[in-house]
């Protein structure tokens, strides 16, 4: 009881924060598909799908062993060391994304280029933020930032709503702003300096990590194609008007990702801890009781989004997708979302015992089948039919998860994370 108490307050904590920034992505996507016409709101969605691709990398290369290695380590000037080399790759990683985003938009887009890529940038860096402090079980500080960044972005979207033609690279801005204040307020919220360098002792030991990570990156971008890449497919292939719809029915479903986020965040230190010490076990458990909330979640959110999908459609959309097949795109998208919390978890335990082999395998096996899947609905049937292709890519992350680690068998069958030190990394 005393656990089941604990692990509430953190989560009620984390979840404060959590439901902050889901409120508001939620009020600005709402927002700017009513405002804008379905070619713009899909070019900025296309943005914001950038956006969140790249979280994922900074995570790869410097949350996921944050997580691990913070979480885990023993004593604090060994965290502290980890905190810096992980912390001064985040921001280089942040600021080498950014510049890639300026750059492609300044190609091939009428995006204020600098816009975006602050956008970017600092979404990562402070994506990155929250993760080590919630390694350090600081959601305090965490929740904070979140409520920082979601009042700020806000309150600068809402002074920007009457901007007309300059209204897409304005809110880039106001994002950027926005993010940048939530890390700072997270920062001045932790109470404690914070160190970045790029000297001889980090170098060495991130490049200790780097057999590690190179897996890592290869298993985030196989990920990438297997869960964004077929909806990348459908915006490139069918147009921002058409993968508009798409988007904005996925929007509906970001408080529930966003509260599993919130989930998964908060039991993956517990995670590390249990298999650094030995505790496979106990690990595993954890991942499941996740699961079970998750499905649980997943079930009523969903049910309760179709009961009111012909209210949301006319109230929130006002209509603007009148003509699409909201019911059927937000069924698939339910079940989407659905079998992506389920193998969540599993793929959260897996990371953590670093098995990104075994990831990248089974990400590109379910990109490959779903992207085929997607390309062929997208030549013989309208766009909403390729999301077919999206859920198959999921059952087979679902499938090869559940194979790999035979929950319904004794759990202490499972696998153990290597120590930090056969890393490398007992040169901090």
């Amino acid at each position: 009881m005393h656990a089941l108490i604990r692990h509430s307050r953190r989560f009620v904590m984390m979840l404060g924060g959590e439901v902050a920034q889901s409120a508001f992505h939620f009020g600005l996507n709402i927002g700017l598909a009513r405002s804008l016409s379905p070619h713009d709101y899909g070019r900025f969605a296309i943005l914001f799908l950038v956006g969140g691709l790249a979280l994922t990398y900074v995570r790869a290369l410097a949350g996921v062993p944050a997580g691990i290695y913070i979480s885990g380590a023993a004593g604090r000037r060994v965290s502290r060391g980890h905190e810096v080399t992980f912390g001064s790759a985040a921001l280089l990683i942040s600021g080498v994304i950014a510049a890639l985003v300026g750059l492609a938009v300044w190609a091939i887009s009428d995006i204020g280029p600098l816009a975006a890529a602050l956008f970017v940038g600092l979404w990562t860096l402070r994506s990155y933020v929250r993760t080590a402090l919630l390694a350090r079980r600081e959601a305090v500080a965490s929740g904070i930032g979140d409520v920082v960044f979601a009042v700020s972005g806000a309150s600068l979207a809402l002074a920007l709503a009457g901007w007309g033609g300059a209204r897409l690279d304005a809110m880039m801005g106001a994002l950027a702003v926005a993010n940048a204040l939530g890390i700072l307020a997270s920062l001045v919220a932790l109470r404690q300096p914070v160190r970045v360098t790029f000297g001889r002792g980090v170098r060495r030991r991130y490049r200790a990590l780097l057999p590690g990570l190179s897996w890592s990156l290869v298993g985030t971008t196989t990920a990438n194609i297997q869960g964004q890449g077929q909806s990348l497919l459908v915006a490139l292939l069918a147009g921002p008007a058409a993968y508009a719809p798409i988007a904005a029915t996925f929007v509906l479903f970001s408080p529930l990702r966003l509260s599993a986020s919130a989930l998964l965040n908060m039991f993956q230190p517990d995670i590390a801890g249990f298999l650094a010490a030995g505790r496979p076990d106990a690990a595993k458990r954890v991942a499941l009781r996740c699961m079970g909330f998750l499905l649980l979640a997943g079930i009523v959110y969903g049910g309760l989004l179709l009961a009111f999908l012909p209210v949301i459609e006319q109230r929130l959309f006002s209509g603007q997708f009148a003509g699409q097949p909201m019911t059927l795109i937000a069924c698939l998208a339910g079940l989407i979302i659905a079998v992506s919390l389920l193998h969540a978890p599993f793929r959260v335990y897996l990371e953590t015992t670093l098995a990104f082999r075994r990831l990248a395998a089974i990400a590109a096996v379910s990109a490959g089948a779903g992207s085929v899947v997607v390309v062929v609905l997208l030549l013989v049937a309208a766009p909403a039919w390729s999301l077919f292709g999206v859920l198959l890519s999921e059952f087979v992350v679902l499938g090869a998860c559940g194979l790999l680690l035979r929950p319904w068998r004794a759990v202490s069958a499972a696998p153990a994370a290597p120590e930090p030190g056969k890393l490398g990394l007992r040169c901090i």
